[in-house]
């Protein structure tokens, strides 16, 4: 039985915890009762090695942590006791289980690496860089769902979730709203485009680049269009955020978005959370996209 009754008690070694552990202010209080009060309502859902990695890798263990919290809250049953395989396990009656493998990619290294804007400094948002992290962290859970299935973990008629969250990767807040850098990793959708009438200066059109590749300074090219690629048919979905401890909507689950592969070989059916924001491709080939917290 885990010992969740003060995950604050003991220093550890991730330097935002024990940033949060150490400081009174009121904000850091709140984070830390946050955290705790989500600790004790998630942690039966999750593997026992939860208390001592959330003082080594604090904010990947509180993704699955708000993860689990949110699938709860839209209404789904996990099973309880994870001890191997995928992070989360979402149970149906009758129905194939649903796995969810949760990664917080960080702001890499090296010349690829995404920078902090430096203060008071107006720069270009580095979308490329920002693909790049999470197209890595994608790739990454991708191969982890292929060693599941080798080890019969994991069976061909179960869907398969990879949930990324960037809130540690410089400047992936900054988002579009038409067509958010996720679906624009996984589909290729580059930079918007704007035409404008010759004399009014009016737009007249608006449209999307196609961009089908990032470049790593190596000069290597990573595809984006992994949505498009039958080799990757068993993912059937990937659920995305920005959320961190200090920052979250009050409904967790309004803060995922949710996007389907359109080749999955396990799809997700349409309003599979009914929260957040849910995007697809239609029978025509169109991206369609439904923001279900202005559902009445």
């Amino acid at each position: 039985m885990l010992n969740v009754s003060n995950i604050f008690e003991a220093d550890g070694t991730d330097e935002f915890f024990n940033a949060l552990k150490n400081e009174g202010r009121p904000w850091c209080i709140e984070a830390k009762v946050f955290t705790q009060n989500l600790l004790e309502k998630t942690h039966i859902y999750l593997d026992s090695d939860l208390i001592n990695e959330l003082r080594t890798q604090f904010h990947q263990r509180f993704w699955e942590m708000y993860l689990v919290a949110a699938l709860l809250e839209a209404e789904k049953e996990l099973e309880k006791g994870r001890s191997e395989g995928p992070d989360i396990c979402i149970k149906f009656p009758d129905l194939p289980r649903i796995w969810v493998e949760a990664i917080a990619p960080i702001a890499g290294i090296g010349g690829d690496a995404v920078q902090e804007a430096p203060p008071k400094v107006v720069r270009s948002v580095p979308d490329e860089q920002i693909k790049l992290r999470l197209l890595h962290a994608f790739d990454e859970k991708f191969k982890k769902f292929r060693e599941y299935k080798k080890k019969n973990l994991v069976c061909d008629a179960e869907p398969c979730i990879i949930a990324i969250n960037a809130a540690q990767v410089p400047s992936a807040r900054l988002d579009n709203d038409d067509v958010p850098r996720i679906v624009g990793s996984l589909l290729p959708f580059g930079n918007p485009v704007i035409t404008l009438h010759r004399d009014t200066l009016e737009i007249i059109d608006s449209s999307y680049a196609y961009q089908d590749h990032v470049v790593k300074k190596s000069g290597t090219q990573i595809p984006t269009t992994s949505f498009l690629n039958p080799e990757y048919a068993d993912i059937s979905a990937v659920i995305y955020s920005n959320a961190d401890v200090l920052n979250f909507p009050e409904e967790l689950s309004c803060g995922l978005l949710l996007f389907h592969n359109p080749l999955a070989r396990n799809p997700l059916p349409l309003g599979f959370l009914k929260r957040g924001h849910e995007y697809w491709v239609d029978d025509d080939d169109e991206l369609k996209n439904k923001n279900w917290n202005t559902v009445q």
